[in-house]
């Protein structure tokens, strides 16, 4: 049966992000949820296990939803959900929640869909190697 995996990450934006009138950048948000993302899929296969067993995850649709605003210097907090399967469907689902960390006002949503491929072939990876399931699975 599938379950539900969640990381938080708090954080504040930094300047290069805001454009000139001090309101975050709309591309910011598809970093700030990359970094969301990368706390998960580090915990399965770091860079370095992902150049050992030739395999890379990409990006396969990407969305955000814009609630509110982000003013700079607004600390944030950024909840990342993922659902595992019982077994590897070849796909990745990640859904995100941006928050002011002070306020609780939500600012955004996005949602992510992300497959893994071989980097030899470029072709989409059928299964997990057995060790990163074993890694996979057994996420808290």
């Amino acid at each position: 049966m599938p379950r539900r995996i969640t990381r938080r990450l708090e954080f504040t934006p930094e300047f290069r992000e805001f454009d000139m009138m001090g309101v975050a950048h709309n591309a910011a948000y598809f970093n700030w949820f990359e970094r969301g993302r990368f706390q998960i899929l580090n915990d399965i296969m770091p860079m370095s296990e992902s150049l050992r067993n030739k395999l890379a995850v990409v990006v396969l649709e990407n969305r955000c939803k814009y609630v509110e605003s982000i003013r700079y210097e607004e600390p944030l907090l950024l909840i990342t959900r993922h659902k595992i399967d019982d077994f590897y469907t070849g796909r990745l689902e990640f859904e995100h929640e941006l928050s002011g960390l002070n306020t609780k006002r939500l600012h955004a949503t996005g949602f992510c869909m992300c497959s893994i491929i071989n980097t030899d072939t470029g072709a989409l990876a059928r299964e997990f190697p057995q060790e990163l399931w074993q890694k996979y699975s057994s996420l808290k």
